[in-house]
């Protein structure tokens, strides 16, 4: 609240009167832009500290950070799976992030290519397994089909694991979609990140007056 009536006050130019009440009683005179932005930046600062501080600001800290490590999570998964899908449909010749998958190797892709042509359609779904300070390396799993004209289809495994591994572009394409996400719709970003940063607009602004109010 008290960082929206900064922004409001800053926003909308509203200005103070030299005097007044103070609890309906207390006459205040003397009052300068430099003493009302001295007392707006203690109190905003103090209220910081107290926000920054509670145990409910350690939740959803604790929350936000769950949530981003489940979409990153999912975002691998389904870069593994796209990447596994392109090479069983014959777009690319290789597995960009995978390592050892070479299903189109086998004898009976091979032969299914040549009685049915090019497969139409993979349905592929990946499991990974991975160390938590290093998500963009580890090993995954793929279980699906590969479906040919006609109707036929052929299973991937999904007992053996293959080492994969993401590049720096892919890492940082990856981590900034999500961390975007995460930041722009889920309750985390509401709870904590809306009133961050009204906090720190109205510390900047708090700033900008104070700076106005002495060299006036």
């Amino acid at each position: 609240m008290l960082s929206a009536a900064i922004l409001a006050i800053t926003l909308f130019h509203l200005s103070f009167k030299p005097t007044g009440t103070l609890l309906g009683f207390a006459e205040v005179g003397n009052v300068t832009p430099l003493k009302v932005w001295l007392t707006l930046s203690a109190v905003l600062a103090y209220m910081f500290l107290r926000y920054w501080f509670h145990d409910d600001t350690d939740r959803d800290l604790s929350a936000l950070n769950e949530h981003f490590q489940s979409l990153r999570y999912a975002a691998i998964r389904q870069w593994l799976s796209r990447d596994a899908r392109a090479y069983l449909l014959m777009r690319r010749d290789r597995p960009r992030l995978v390592d050892g998958f070479a299903m189109r190797e086998s004898e009976r892709f091979a032969e299914a290519c040549k009685q049915f042509g090019r497969p139409i359609f993979v349905d592929i779904e990946s499991s990974i397994s991975q160390d938590a300070d290093q998500p963009w390396m580890g090993t995954v799993k793929f279980i699906g089909d590969v479906n040919w004209q006609g109707g036929f289809q052929q299973s991937t495994g999904g007992h053996m694991p293959f080492k994969y591994r993401f590049s720096r572009r892919a890492v940082l394409y990856i981590a900034v979609a999500t961390a975007l996400r995460t930041a722009t719709y889920s309750k985390s970003a509401v709870d904590l990140l809306v009133p961050l940063g009204l906090s720190f607009v109205a510390a900047c602004m708090c700033i900008s007056q104070l700076v106005r109010a002495i060299l006036a």
